[in-house]
């Protein structure tokens, strides 16, 4: 097909040609629900003269082409500091103020392009392949068991904070070098930076998001820096070691400013999806008994979960150069908008996708990207989710929602629970 018959983005329909901005971001899922049952809704114009893909196969195929690229982290921080977003102007704070959380943006993987892209990906990936979280594994199921104990017998437990906060934040602080006051600090901080996926923020919220990034990146950076320099971790040593052969420009300064950038995700976002994971198979009344009948269903219990809701709704990608896809044109420099909430639910690869189905056969979505942007940290998630389920549906442990009342976050990147409360119990069965 030649150019000359291709569509461009700019003449693609646009996202507000069916639904208004707010309503498109207060929830991901409604609004993607509305916009697949409308005809010509597959690619659309979004903000920027993005391009915004909601079916499974596109968005699969999409994130595995090599032409699109990462954000640059100086578009990201233009973007959250300067760029309309839709609510209104955006008053651009002093580079003071900001400083820290372009530290944050700037080392991370998820920021950088070729040539760096891709050996820095490595750097993390090999560190965290099935083999080598397997090292992990005990620590990770002696901190669940813990966990319980605490949690047990209380009339409720606020399950995001008080588990699998908790539970994400001492397992990294225990592998990186952090004590547990640096550890509760850190719990604390990620709450803060959770602001940065908030579509629109107040001066209020984006000042605090600020300050917590950067007092995140010098309290986790500290910490890890000085546990690589007092020796005998051999995730940092191994970490450290590859960072010294990357001789390119834009590589992290130091394994701190490494680990504080990459390691944001394992702090945060997978105790999201501990969360999620747990509330979906909580909503089912027969879930618990069948998971703790047949404990190989923690492995679907995890797929089904991030399925349904992934913790991160949406990501963005830049394309390198231009892209001719499915007779749309998409220009070098234009971003897309891959939306998970849409493609984990396409009718077309899943039946009843609205549904949770245990034993529904497991299929890989579009949960943790593909090709060179496929998640570094999947596996590690994968283990942290299943280990806390594992100890939540052992054969004398009870856990079960307390109340109905359980709202999403709204107009947030974040598949992210208001509140979770929920009963632990010890039992005699």
């Amino acid at each position: 097909m030649s150019s000359t018959q291709l569509t461009s983005v700019a003449d693609l329909p646009a996202v507000e040609d069916f639904i208004t901005f707010d309503d498109f971001s207060r929830d991901f899922v409604e609004a993607a629900r509305e916009l697949r049952g409308r005809e010509g809704t597959d690619f659309l114009r979004g903000p920027m003269n993005s391009l915004v893909v909601l079916r499974n196969k596109d968005a699969r195929t999409l994130a595995a082409n090599p032409a699109l690229g990462n954000v640059p982290a100086d578009i990201v921080l233009w973007m959250a500091t300067e760029a309309d977003l839709g609510s209104g102007p955006v008053t651009k704070p002093d580079p003071e103020q900001t400083e820290g959380y372009g530290r944050f943006l700037q080392n991370q993987v998820f920021t950088t392009n070729p040539p760096l892209h891709q050996p820095y990906r490595n750097l993390l990936v090999r560190q965290l392949m099935p083999r080598n979280i397997l090292r992990f594994a005990p620590a990770a199921a002696r901190l669940a068991q813990e966990l319980v104990e605490e949690c047990a017998g209380r009339d409720r437990t606020d399950f995001s904070r008080e588990f699998a906060g908790r539970f994400v934040t001492r397992f990294w602080a225990e592998q990186l070098g952090l004590s547990s006051n640096q550890a509760a600090h850190v719990q604390h901080l990620m709450e803060e930076m959770s602001l940065t996926f908030l579509l629109t923020r107040t001066p209020e919220q984006s000042q605090r998001l600020f300050s917590a990034a950067t007092i995140y990146m010098d309290v986790v950076g500290e910490a890890v820096q000085k546990a690589w320099s007092d020796g005998g971790n051999a995730l940092l040593d191994d970490m450290a070691a590859e960072l010294a052969t990357i001789d390119m420009e834009g590589k992290p300064q130091d394994i701190g400013s490494l680990v504080a950038s990459n390691f944001f995700d394992g702090f945060h976002t997978i105790g999201v999806a501990i969360e999620n994971v747990v509330f979906r198979m909580l909503s089912d009344e027969t879930a618990p008994e069948q998971v703790r009948a047949d404990p190989a269903l923690v492995t679907n219990a995890f797929y089904e979960g991030t399925r349904l809701d992934s913790p991160l709704m949406l990501s963005q990608r830049l394309t390198l150069q231009d892209v001719e896809y499915n007779g749309v044109l998409v220009p070098a420099g234009t971003p897309v908008v891959m939306m998970w909430a849409s493609a984990n639910r396409d009718p077309e690869v899943f039946d009843d996708p609205d549904s949770y189905r245990l034993t529904r056969p497991i299929q890989h979505g579009a949960t943790f990207g593909g090709g060179a942007h496929l998640c570094p940290g999947r596996n590690v998630a994968r283990m942290l989710t299943e280990t806390a389920v594992t100890a939540l549906t052992a054969p004398d442990v009870d856990i079960a929602l307390a109340g109905d009342d359980h709202a999403w976050a709204a107009h947030t990147m974040m598949r992210q629970l208001t509140a979770l409360p929920v009963t632990i119990r010890r039992v005699n069965r």
